[in-house]
């Protein structure tokens, strides 16, 4: 199954803004990083990519990496939306303190895979360009307007990558 299409304009029905409600909740949180970021790559790949990038879920996919110390495969779900025709990822990694590992890794390696379709990944720079897709990202989910208040604390730009098609 192709990666899905995520437009950031599109209108987000009840089911969606639940399930942005509850991933926003300290539930839906530790929700996020401790059980479904293990089962999600699995579900991704037994449902051929239906879930959980269906519209009435926040949209994730596969992202396949090389790492960047190990030079091993590594994967982790992540959620993306499209700017025209490529693929967006944030490197939020919930608003921690850190950037998440995938970002060393993109950074040292930028060829990848998002949902199974091959990429290379660039940071963006740009501050006008990073402010618009930044923008958009938190159209497609409103959490990453809450990461963004809690790494301003602590100093931390979170990074945005375009992924071209290889």
């Amino acid at each position: 199954m192709p990666l899905r299409y995520v437009d950031p304009d599109r209108r987000h029905g009840r089911a969606y803004k639940a399930t942005e409600r509850f991933a926003r909740s300290r539930a839906g949180q530790f929700y996020a990083r401790k059980i479904a970021s293990r089962i999600d790559p699995w579900v991704y790949r037994t449902t051929g990519g239906r879930l959980p990038s269906r519209a009435w879920t926040i949209p994730s996919a596969p992202l396949e990496t090389t790492g960047a110390r190990s030079g091993l495969r590594r994967e982790v779900q992540l959620t993306y939306f499209h700017d025209g025709s490529t693929p967006i990822l944030v490197a939020s990694n919930y608003g921690g303190a850190k950037h998440p590992q995938w970002y060393y890794n993109l950074v040292a390696h930028p060829e990848c895979r998002l949902g199974g379709e091959r990429f290379v990944a660039t940071k963006i720079t740009d501050s006008d360009e990073y402010a618009r897709l930044f923008a958009l990202a938190e159209r497609v989910y409103a959490g990453y307007r809450d990461y963004r208040a809690t790494t301003a604390s602590l100093e931390r730009q979170i990074p945005v990558f375009r992924l071209e098609p290889r």
